[in-house]
């Protein structure tokens, strides 16, 4: 070859290489995590989440489509409300857990509406944490390990609130829902939507999203909202003030722009406030579902979800064309771990499963999740495998390529966590993990919906069973979650020998976990006395 045709074609291979820069996959895939608030297991248009339970009123197209392009999960589970569900996922550990302590979100002694603050209930709570402990082991700090930039942008619960730092988190934007500021003089709320406030302008009352707050114009509209319109009538919010859940996803979006050109890979953890009970939707969408005939609350509640879509897709595309200028030799969609998970369960309707937020019933705790990694996780698939907020630090850790066993805390102690990795899922490798049992505890009470309970679901071949144990009045009930999705049919009732066997050895793991993570469960009011574990063989007055 001649010296000149050489030289060509070292030209054209390096200004090649420099064209695309950009897109050369790091060697750590970025992740990213939405978490979305209070949203339940069939508020989602797919079915891949929910065995085809999804909804036929409230339209996510855009959660749809990450769903056809990754992994589905109909056995996602996350605990009761949201502060415990965060600090879970955040520590990798359970309530129980030394560095957690988060049960419930303020405290176990919440007023219960039907005994007006307690009188005559026979169990003093357990008194909880309410953020877990800094030492240097939650999910930010093993990604940062490996290198990662991290960010939190949007809620913050189950770790202090203002968030200032701490946690491994490199960016802690917390934001917060309610808005309080000074307007004509007066001081003024809003929940999720822009005030202008007499000191600053229009404002979120947030320094990080403060710079979105102005009212929707053309140009916001024609530019960012416009590919989302399906069949709402984009034009009644000009002039409207800004919905704090475009914010988060604008600063999100902006996010993945600055860093999506480092060296380092970046984790994003955006956990938005919708559909959070505080239900304030968008106008357009908000008439669009008033126009379907449905009552007020609900056209706000379904207007939140599909707003919180609309984002899920916003975020999803800035991966596709960080800088947005259309070219999109730039996309990192593949070299990325994108995940879209919920909090706790549903606000209103969660049918077929019993409950809503707030109970340990399948309504109050099973969710929508899906991971999309291009290449590696299959397009439009689905497991069955239970999983849990929990499982979240070590799955990422494993994909990732953090070593867990190396983690230590600040004090030097070992870092303990308890969740298992599914990345073997995720990767196709296998279809379950080795791990039968998952557990829930809660030593104290919120309004009506949970009492003094421990829970226990077991895998038993391909069948998902669950063993709830009541402290107040010593009683247990079962339910194969694979037959009777809606708790209907407590098998204790007329057990069979194969149901006494089943929950026999339920039991038995049950007081086991309790014992081996000291499980806390409060006093009785009558003597101070603790309240004792349930027996190991309590079951056995079920037979028959």
């Amino acid at each position: 070859m001649k010296k000149t045709k050489r030289f060509t074609l070292l030209l054209i291979s390096l200004f090649s290489f420099s064209g695309n820069a950009q897109s050369q996959p790091k060697s750590k895939p970025n992740i990213v995590l939405i978490f979305a608030d209070d949203l339940g297991w069939t508020d989602v248009s797919t079915g891949n989440t929910n065995f085809n339970n999804g909804s036929k009123i409230y339209q996510t197209p855009e959660i749809a489509q990450l769903a056809s392009e990754g992994m589905s999960f109909t056995n996602a589970y996350t605990n009761q409300n949201c502060a415990p569900s965060r600090a879970a996922l955040i520590s990798g550990q359970y309530a129980t857990g030394v560095d957690n302590g988060v049960y419930n979100v303020g405290s176990l002694n919440r007023p219960d509406k039907r005994t007006k603050g307690f009188p005559n209930l026979p169990i003093k709570p357990h008194e909880q944490q309410n953020v877990i402990a800094d030492v240097g082991t939650s999910i930010f700090d093993v990604l940062k390990t490996q290198g990662y930039t991290t960010a939190l942008i949007g809620k913050s619960h189950g770790t202090p609130h203002p968030l200032k730092a701490g946690y491994g988190i490199d960016l802690p934007a917390d934001i917060h829902h309610e808005i309080k500021v000074m307007v004509n003089g007066k001081k003024t709320e809003s929940s999720y939507l822009a005030l202008k406030s007499d000191k600053n302008g229009w404002t979120f009352d947030s320094e990080f999203v403060d710079k979105y707050a102005n009212p929707y114009n053309q140009e916001y509209i024609d530019k960012t909202l416009s590919p989302y319109k399906n069949n709402s009538e984009q034009s009644v919010l000009m002039g409207t003030p800004k919905h704090l859940t475009d914010a988060i996803g604008d600063y999100a979006v902006d996010y993945i722009k600055e860093k999506a050109r480092g060296a380092n890979p970046f984790f994003l953890y955006v956990p938005f406030h919708a559909v959070h009970s505080d239900v304030v939707g968008r106008k357009d969408l908000t008439e669009k579902y008033l126009k379907k005939g449905l009552s007020p609350r609900l056209a706000e509640y379904g207007s939140l979800i599909e707003l919180l879509d609309q984002n899920v897709g916003k975020i999803s595309n800035a991966l596709k064309d960080p800088n947005g200028d259309g070219d999109l030799s730039d996309d990192i969609t593949n070299n990325t771990i994108f995940i879209f998970y919920s909090d706790n369960g549903g606000l209103v309707d969660n049918v077929p499963l019993k409950g809503k937020k707030g109970s340990l019933d399948e309504g109050g705790i099973r969710v929508p999740l899906i991971f999309r990694y291009p290449g590696v996780i299959k397009q439009n698939s689905i497991s069955n495998q239970a999983v849990h907020c929990i499982d979240f630090l070590p799955t990422l850790a494993d994909m990732a390529g953090a070593s867990l066993s190396s983690m230590n805390k600040n004090n030097g102690e070992k870092a303990v966590y308890d969740g298992a990795s599914f990345a073997s899922i995720l990767k196709g490798k296998k279809k379950c993990i080795d791990r039968e049992n998952l557990f829930w505890h809660l030593p104290g009470y919120m309004d009506e919906r949970f009492r003094p309970t421990t829970l226990i679901q077991k895998r038993i071949g391909k069948t998902y069973y669950k063993l709830f144990y009541y402290y107040e009045t010593e009683e247990f009930t079962l339910y194969n979650l694979n037959k009777d999705l809606e708790e209907k049919n407590n098998l204790l009732k007329n057990p069979s020998a194969k149901d006494m066997k089943i929950a026999l050895k339920m039991n038995v793991d049950m007081v086991a976990w309790l014992k081996a993570n000291k499980a806390p469960t409060g006093t009785f009011v009558k003597d101070g006395a603790a309240v004792p574990y349930p027996k190991a063989d309590g079951v056995n007055k079920y037979k028959q």
